[in-house]
């Protein structure tokens, strides 16, 4: 059971003044570091009948993060959650993932072929593990040395079987999504990527190859 605290409102608007803001949207704040190192991430509630009166997003927040430690992926980790009083937006306290992300090597110019396989070998792993992970892309996969791993994991599924064709596919399109990764994925790095995921995804090598030719359609 995952438990949820109570937060007052000038309690967070306090560790707001003495926090770094990393992401924010038109809604506001969305993830704040804090002065130890630790980070903040803001969940509103943008409709009042949802799946959150049930399940709110910081606790499925700490709950796929807890599963994907389960199944040794490497991840972040949430030590506390809050519900702001009087309000119905929610809050997860949690020590980050050391490391770059992917999309954060690839602009410096900091990813070879090598590390390319590894990360396509890593997402063959999601994919035999059954983690639909809808936010999988090059700024939510960070490297720690030879430890590959996903943050910002609240959009996410785990099956208890292996993902299908039709997932994967789905998968990818996301992975390949955002335009400001693209200048940075040169031929040899995708190709590097879809061995790595050829050589250890549970598939019949015909619908690899068609997987494949879907990635490089995309990025065309």
């Amino acid at each position: 059971m995952i438990r949820i605290h109570p937060l007052r409102r000038q309690q967070l608007e306090d560790v707001i003044s003495h926090s770094e803001v990393v992401e924010r949207d038109g809604h506001g704040i969305k993830v704040l570091r804090l002065r130890d190192g630790r980070y903040l991430k803001y969940f509103r509630r943008k409709r009042y009948f949802n799946r959150e009166l049930l399940s709110p997003a910081a606790v499925r927040f700490a709950r796929h993060a807890r599963q994907l430690a389960q199944l040794r992926i490497p991840t972040l980790e949430v030590e506390s959650l809050h519900r702001i009083i009087g309000e119905p937006h929610t809050v997860a306290v949690y020590q980050p993932m050391p490391g770059l992300t992917l999309r954060q090597m690839l602009a410096r110019g900091q990813v070879d072929t090598q590390l390319m396989y590894r990360v396509g070998v890593f997402i063959a792993r999601l994919h035999r593990l059954g983690v639909f992970f809808r936010s999988v892309h090059p700024g939510n996969i960070v490297i720690d040395g030879l430890r590959i791993g996903l943050i910002d994991v609240l959009d996410m599924k785990v099956r208890p079987w292996s993902m299908s064709r039709w997932a994967r596919r789905r998968n990818w399109l996301h992975f390949l999504r955002c335009e400001e990764d693209r200048p940075h994925l040169r031929d040899e790095l995708v190709e590097a990527l879809l061995v790595g995921y050829r050589d250890a995804a549970d598939l019949p090598s015909h619908e690899i190859g068609e997987v494949a030719e879907r990635v490089r359609h995309l990025l065309g």
